[in-house]
């Protein structure tokens, strides 16, 4: 008996509460705090708000203060306004709260889809081949059109977000689509089907079942199911969106109901103009999975909707941030609109009930009349902290192309000191890309000022971002062709070394086995008994006559070429070390290297006679300019694009807030300044 009792109270200590309800009041640890946060109905009214009587079960009842220095400034300067005004004016003044964050959301969920958001291109990133400017400007478009993605999403997120089922299952959705853009891109390309064809370097309208050029048809087969999965992803992309603005339009409707007020015009822009977007984009798609979208007027007309649906929603969206919560039609009180638009729009004002002396000496007073102000929503989401999570993001994004260079130069048989120099540029390039944007003039600051510049500031951070992605792309590129250049250069050096030093007979089985020569080809991939017998052969004939009877001039011509031969065999090794395998050359580079390791090679026997092309180059320098083609473009550019990134950093300071010119005289200096330095 006393056993079963000392377990009934066990029990009771370890199991007790677990049947009871949560006490708000006991919250030591904050458990309590937590369970709430983490509690999100399939729902919420994003304008829903205690004092409007508008908070029910599907509004949580957790606050949080979140008022900045500018809104405190504002709110003294209103309730100095009071203080001052007469009794009769008082009333028509309505009396500011400090904002409330209503709606608190988990912050993983932005950061997770910012992380899937740069999947969407760092596979284009990884793998762009960059050859010409068309690879460069298919890079940008693909750039232009997901970046877009992110900023709408942002751009609701930061008015309208709640912590509901609702809206998470939408960013799910929109992970989905990112992962089907990122497995798809590696077909992309602007100009196929309008100025080349799939699989060939021109426009050969052919169906599939006319192609017997395997490559080609794999080729055209990979490139019509990426334009058609980016197609069907976008068009899906506008379709969540839309739906998220009209759950806020449904919710407005009934909050706008029960204040027996209509909704502001800002509410009713993107539900309606949406729709127009939507239609281009799924017009889109239908001409790409059609058979004429693979005709150069169906892919044209595919990028004229994507471009009409892109211009349409930036300017939606563009006017509903300049639109004002407060209009006429919305009953709201319509007083002084200079620099108190941000206050508004930023502090949820709050029904009130005025009043005025009566005009008797009654000292009752009398009930007027009572305005309706529409509830501003309230979200934790900052446009500033989205900002500088992407722009970190981004960096880390370049950061990680240029650490897979860093494998290929160490697996490189000879490191140089341009290695070591690119390796410090690269890490200090990085440094001040971060520094100079999260140290800047506006760092740590929110935008100042009305909806539209915050998004103003939003746009130009495109210019920025892409400018980045370029540069650092550029790095690499600079990277992999001054160690590649190195590499080489001290390749041809040591292998002139060894051979002048070694006794080296034809014919000679020992001098097939040379070991220091074989170790020096081993390194770069090749095997040196083979090419000394390949010597031997071309030099007897395939042993139709023996070595003594070779006349000195067949000999020294043979030798040349063969040493022109396994030269440029070891440039072909270390462009595959360094640019990730065979893959990296095109079928035309290829067949030209073939044809040049013939054993009676023209083209060998041209360059050792010094005949040149009409650019004055021989056929080996012509295929290693065709091999480092997308690399020196991509160091020609590296300084625009610096210049690009300064320009724009002045830009988006300068739009970030209006200088206080009479406090500080060279405001406007300082905000331009990074423009300034990069003309210099």
């Amino acid at each position: 008996m006393a056993s079963k009792q000392s377990e009934d109270l066990a029990r009771g200590k370890w199991f007790r509460g677990f049947f009871e309800d949560v006490d708000p009041d006991n919250d030591e640890d904050g458990l309590t705090e937590q369970r709430l946060e983490q509690w999100r109905p399939l729902w919420q009214n994003p304008f829903a708000d205690p004092d409007n009587g508008l908070s029910g079960s599907d509004h949580s009842p957790a606050f949080a203060a979140n008022v900045d220095v500018d809104n405190e400034k504002a709110l003294e300067h209103t309730g100095a306004a009071q203080q001052q005004a007469s009794p009769s004016q008082e009333s028509l003044v309505p009396k500011p709260i400090k904002a409330l964050v209503i709606h608190d959301g988990p912050t993983w969920v932005n950061l997770f889809y910012d992380l899937a958001w740069t999947a969407t291109f760092s596979t284009l990133t990884q793998n762009g081949n960059f050859a010409d400017a068309w690879d460069t400007v298919s890079y940008i478009a693909f750039f232009l059109v997901v970046w877009w993605l992110w900023a709408s999403q942002t751009l609701y997120s930061i008015h309208f977000y709640t912590n509901d089922w609702f809206h998470l299952l939408s960013i799910f959705v929109q992970l989905i689509i990112f992962g089907l853009l990122a497995a798809t891109t590696r077909g992309y390309d602007v100009t196929a089907y309008i100025l080349r064809s799939p699989g060939v370097d021109i426009l050969d309208p052919k169906t599939m079942d006319e192609m017997f050029d395997p490559d080609r048809y794999q080729k055209d087969r990979i490139a019509s199911y990426s334009m058609r999965v980016i197609a069907f992803s976008l068009a899906a992309s506008r379709a969540v969106h839309w739906s998220q603005h009209l759950f806020v339009w449904s919710y407005a409707r009934r909050t706008a109901e029960q204040l027996k007020i209509s909704v502001p015009l800002k509410l009713r822009v993107l539900p309606v103009g949406l729709a127009i977007s939507n239609g281009l984009f799924w017009a889109a798609a239908v001409v790409t999975f059609s058979d004429k979208g693979k005709t150069v007027s169906g892919a044209k007309l595919k990028f004229i909707f994507w471009a009409a649906g892109l211009i349409s929603e930036v300017l939606l969206h563009g006017l509903m941030e300049h639109l004002k919560w407060h209009d006429s039609n919305s009953g709201a009180f319509n007083g002084s609109t200079d620099s108190k638009e941000t206050l508004q729009e930023s502090v949820p004002p709050q029904p009130e009930l005025h009043q005025v002396p009566s005009s008797s000496q009654s000292s009752q007073p009398a009930p007027v009349q009572r305005k309706q102000i529409w509830p501003v929503p309230r979200s934790n989401v900052n446009l500033r902290d989205r900002l500088e999570g992407i722009t970190t993001v981004i960096l880390g994004e370049g950061i990680n192309g240029i650490a897979g260079t860093f494998y290929a130069a160490i697996a490189a048989p000879e490191l140089d000191e341009p290695v070591y120099a690119n390796i410090a540029c690269a890490a200090i390039i990085v440094y001040f890309l971060a520094y100079f944007y999260f140290e800047g003039p506006t760092g740590r600051r929110d935008p100042k000022g009305s909806s539209i510049r915050g998004m103003m500031w939003l746009m130009f951070h495109l210019p920025f971002m892409l400018a980045i992605m370029l540069l650092l792309l550029g790095v690499k590129n600079q990277f992999l062709l001054t160690s590649y250049l190195s590499t080489m250069t001290k390749t041809f050096g040591k292998f002139g070394d060894v051979m002048s030093v070694e006794n080296l007979t034809l014919g000679d089985e020992d001098s097939a086995k040379n070991m220091r020569l074989k170790n020096f080809l081993l390194k770069r991939g090749m095997n040196w008994g083979d090419e000394f017998r390949e010597l031997n052969k071309r030099v007897t004939n395939n042993g139709s006559f023996l070595l003594d009877d070779v006349s000195d001039e067949h000999f020294e011509e043979t030798v040349d070429v063969w040493y022109q031969q396994i030269t440029l065999k070891f440039m072909v090794k270390l462009y595959e070390a360094f640019m990730g395998g065979n893959k990296a050359i095109d079928s035309d580079t290829e067949a030209t290297l073939q044809q040049y390791y013939q054993p009676n090679s023209t083209l060998a026997l041209d360059d050792l006679n010094g005949v040149l092309d009409a650019n004055y180059l021989c056929h080996y320098e012509r295929i290693i300019n065709k091999l480092l083609e997308s690399n020196l473009l991509g160091a020609r550019y590296i300084t625009g694009l610096a210049a690009v990134i300064f320009i724009s950093l002045g830009i988006m300071n300068r739009v970030h807030s209006k200088p206080r010119v009479g406090d500080h005289p060279y405001a406007y200096f300082y905000g331009y300044l990074p423009a300034l330095s990069s003309s210099t």
